[in-house]
């Protein structure tokens, strides 16, 4: 421990040299000073200190209201997964009351991620749109892709009488429109030329067909698919209506059929999928068509027509007006469900007769009748 270096010995008498120097120099100092009235500056300087402290107190009480404001305001506004926050002056809109610090204050150092200033509040971005919330985009309606149309004749199928095999005819096309419409309107008139062909389809004026990205929409009314049909029949007679629509589009396209606007409705007691297509030709299409007789040349006859038959041999015959045939031919044309033309010319006297060209009976009669087609033909 260091000594304390505080003397400790009698003080000095009034004789000691120091103790009169002291003395004489206070006397001298209070003889020089002049009294006077100090209470005014007395009382200016306690009013300015007093300033001085309220100032201070009221800029530590702002700081304190801002901050306290501050994380209220984000305490009630906090942002949630997937919000923005974003900073927006006062002035802008109602908000907290803010004080603006006095301007000797100095100002803070700019730095690149700033926290809100007294001037400043914090604002909450509404959270983004989500698919389930959004609205919806207006679904577009797209433009029909334009079809044929101004054709003199238009495929139209039908089903054979007692069958549900299809036969095609070329028939007039009346009305405006393209060809799709005007064939699908001959088809429900079921005005069909060959009286051995049959439709249960009934007529419906205002049937439309329209080509909508890739797809044929039929769209037709309900009372045109009358009644009930087994189940075979009613795909037969879709079927039908397919064939035709795509032979006048000149497509093999899907179909949509529409009743009363409304997709995967029934038709004949049955319901339709969503999408149609052709079946395989064998399995839907007669096995001979007869296309067409000319009688041009006197004397003859030339039968025209397609079809398919095992080893592609048909079987023409003919027979008058009695019943009595009068005429047997082998015809070439497709085999073994691939479908090929033929043709052939068949001498005949003048007469009344019926043409029938079908694949040959392989069950020695004692399976159903095959399939064919007939024409009745007058030779002058």
């Amino acid at each position: 421990m260091s000594k304390d270096p505080t003397p400790t010995g009698p003080l000095p008498g009034e004789d000691d040299p120091t103790v009169r120097s002291l003395r004489d120099a206070m006397a001298a100092r209070a003889d020089a000073a002049q009294p006077g009235d100090r209470l005014a500056d007395i009382r200016g300087r306690a009013r300015a200190r007093r300033r001085a402290s309220r100032a201070w107190t009221a800029v530590a009480t702002a700081a304190a209201v801002v901050v306290v404001g501050g994380g209220a305001t984000y305490a009630l506004t906090r942002p949630g997964p997937g919000d923005t926050v974003r900073l927006t002056a006062a002035d802008t809109g109602p908000g907290p009351a803010t004080s603006t610090p006095p301007p000797s204050t100095p100002a803070a150092p700019a730095s690149a991620d700033p926290a809100p200033s007294a001037s400043e509040t914090l604002a909450v971005a509404p959270p983004a749109a989500t698919p389930s919330t959004a609205e919806a985009p207006a679904t577009a309606t797209a433009t029909p892709d334009p079809l044929p149309s101004g054709a003199a004749t238009v495929p139209v199928y039908w089903l054979g009488e007692g069958s549900s095999k299809l036969f095609r005819e070329f028939v007039p096309a009346t009305g405006g429109g393209d060809d799709p419409t005007r064939a699908l309107h001959a088809m429900l008139a079921g005005a069909a030329v060959d009286p051995d062909y049959t439709s249960p389809w009934s007529a419906d004026p205002a049937a439309t067909v329209a080509s909508v990205d890739g797809t044929l929409v039929v769209d037709l009314d309900a009372g045109a698919a009358p009644g009930s049909l087994p189940a075979a029949q009613a795909e037969a007679a879709l079927q039908q209506l397919v064939h035709t629509v795509t032979a006048a589009a000149g497509d093999d396209l899907p179909v949509q059929l529409r009743v009363d606007g409304r997709a995967r409705a029934e038709v004949f007691g049955q319901a339709v999928p969503a999408t149609l297509s052709r079946a395989p030709q064998a399995d839907v299409q007669a096995p001979a068509w007869i296309t067409s007789i000319s009688t041009a040349t006197p004397g003859r006859v030339v039968v025209e027509g397609v079809g398919t038959a095992f080893e592609g041999t048909l079987l023409c015959t003919v027979t008058d007006a009695a019943g009595t045939e009068v005429h047997r031919d082998a015809v070439q044309a497709g085999a073994n469900g691939r479908y090929a033309q033929f043709s052939v010319t068949v001498p005949l006297p003048a007469g009344t007769y019926t043409v029938a060209v079908a694949a040959p009976d392989e069950s020695g009669g004692e399976g159903p009748a095959p399939v064919g087609d007939t024409k009745t033909v007058t030779v002058r």
